[in-house]
């Protein structure tokens, strides 16, 4: 007697009352789809008598494993700061536009670039540019300067993430560096290093961005609670100027730049005898930074690649408009001890 007919995601589809590509993903809990649709649509698998076939799995399990996929499919970068000579020699640009292409490529999307300011293309224009080439699947590059950032696109035909941490007047999905991890990592590698009162330099700017994460887990986290506070300099509150006092006052003995570039504002004697003794660290490391500083490097070709994956599931479970449970994703950094001295200073972010 011949087995029974296999049931299939078709049918799954049908009497569920979504899209293929809905059941696909529920299937495999895939975090685009709600857990409780998730939950039906298994329930109905079972009831159907739903079984995966194995020689898709091992398929797809072997194109999972790094066998591109040839697709039309497009994803747009728009880069919402910068100039095409900057997004394209900058590296902390070049690293994100690397990476997304990487994984672009690998889930059989093609990556196209956007430069509004530069083209000077409304949210309007570029909707219909994008509707018009049968883009669905955007992503946002960080917004560098100012805490918040306003592109408005027709977000009901779009499936949307943005990359970094200024706030939009929308929620949207969102891939990030987690600042409060890097914070933390830093702390525990200066005390690790002898390090009892260690100082942060930051900006309010950043802080605002991560929701006040870089002074929470400074506070959160510091060997001595009591005097966290008092060891914080606000670089962009209180001026290069009263650094050389604040620091004879409070006299730390390790010191944490939340950015490379704060040094050149900032390096009086004593800061440079504390560097010279190994003392000084950065939240943001370079490998062609002519310090040597160790810390965190931000991995926003990670980012960039986490952002594709979450489009691109977006897109194929047909989620465009805004969301009504915008998803975050941080990705945390890589440490690094002391760099090889270069001859030049790289731009970081």
């Amino acid at each position: 007697m011949p087995p029974p007919p296999r049931c299939t995601i078709k049918q799954i589809a049908a009497k569920a009352g979504v899209a293929v590509s809905t059941v696909s993903y529920a299937l495999r809990r895939h975090p685009s789809i709600p857990a409780e649709t998730c939950q039906r649509i298994q329930d109905v698998a079972t009831q159907l008598g739903y079984r995966p076939d194995p020689q898709i799995s091992a398929l797809m399990a072997h194109i999972g494993r790094g066998r591109l996929v040839n697709s039309a499919g497009r994803i747009a970068l728009v880069w919402m700061q910068g100039r095409r000579t900057l997004t394209q020699t900058d590296a902390f640009f070049v690293q994100m536009r690397e990476g997304a292409a990487a994984r672009a490529q690998l889930r059989g999307y093609h990556l196209e670039e956007f430069w509004p300011a530069e083209d000077r293309l409304s949210g309007a224009r570029l909707s219909g540019i994008l509707r018009a080439r049968g883009i669905s699947s955007v992503i946002f590059s960080p917004s560098i300067e100012g805490v918040t950032a306003d592109y408005p696109l027709d977000w009901a035909h779009f499936a949307c993430v943005v990359l970094g941490h200024a706030r939009w007047p929308v929620e949207l999905h969102r891939v990030a560096h987690d600042h409060y991890h890097a914070v933390c990592e830093c702390l525990q590698r200066m005390t690790a290093a002898g390090v009892t009162r260690p100082a942060i330099v930051l900006t309010e700017e950043i802080n605002l961005r991560t929701d006040r994460a870089v002074k929470a887990a400074f506070m959160t986290h510091h060997p001595s609670e009591a005097r966290a506070r008092g060891l914080i300099y606000t670089l962009d509150q209180s001026g290069p100027r009263g650094f050389p006092a604040w620091l004879r006052t409070h006299d730390p003995d390790g010191v944490l730049l939340l950015r490379r570039e704060m040094w050149d504002d900032i390096a009086t004697p004593r800061l440079k005898a504390l560097h010279r003794a190994g003392r000084v660290w950065c939240a943001n490391w370079h490998a062609a930074d002519p310090l040597a500083l160790p810390g965190i490097q931000q991995r926003y070709d990670l980012a960039a690649r986490t952002a594709v994956d979450l489009v691109t599931g977006l897109e194929q479970s047909r989620s465009f408009g805004l969301p009504d449970h915008p998803q975050c994703v941080q990705i945390r950094g890589d440490w690094h001890e002391h760099a090889a001295p270069a001859p030049a200073v790289a731009a970081v972010r």
